[in-house]
């Protein structure tokens, strides 16, 4: 399985689209003003702030990841579970076909699937997957695409940039799996 990485990604598409910074904040303004619930921008949105969504107008759109996510899952001392549907946040229960959960050795997983017709700046989308590491660090955030998405549409929205962790200075953004029509945010 080939990753293609966005810095990688970017050296593709026009010296315009380059600038990231410049275009994306104004983008993601306009379009969460004219987006309608099953476009999921105005949620996942946070991603396209080279995964972190501390930079506005990206902060109200993570708030709003935030809630979407406490609304799916459910937490007991040592225990992760789905809430049933009645309490998924009202906004978004109508476009959620169902949420299973897995847990595993080390991550847990949910995978939020949607009804047809849902988008991410009109491309379809058909899951959002969030894991972590239970009492840890560590996790992914991704958006899984159908088939017949153009992603080539999207991806020069998502940001990279350079961040420090222990130490060391890395590249933080989200990760394109063209095989899988997955974009990925990765953390340590």
């Amino acid at each position: 399985m080939k990753l293609i990485h966005l810095p990688s990604l970017a050296l593709l598409v026009t010296a315009s689209l380059l600038s990231a910074n410049t275009i994306a904040a104004p983008e993601l303004s306009k379009s969460l003003s004219s987006t309608t619930s099953s476009d999921m921008v105005h949620v996942f949105g946070w991603m396209e702030d080279a995964c972190d969504g501390e930079q506005p107008p990206y902060k109200k759109v993570y708030d709003k990841h935030a809630v979407f996510i406490n609304s799916i899952r459910g937490q007991r001392p040592y225990e992760d579970f789905v809430k049933p549907k009645a309490q998924w946040s009202s906004e978004y229960r109508n476009t959620i076909k169902e949420v299973k959960m897995n847990i595993g050795d080390i991550y847990t997983e949910y995978r939020v699937i949607f009804n047809k017709g849902v988008t991410y700046r009109g491309q379809p989308l058909e899951e959002y997957i969030f894991s972590f590491i239970p009492e840890s660090s560590g996790g992914q955030n991704t958006l899984k695409f159908s088939s017949n998405a153009n992603i080539s549409t999207i991806m020069s929205n998502f940001q990279t940039r350079q961040v420090e962790y222990w130490g060391e200075m890395g590249n933080r953004g989200a990760i394109y799996n063209p095989k899988n029509k997955m974009v990925t945010c990765e953390f340590w």
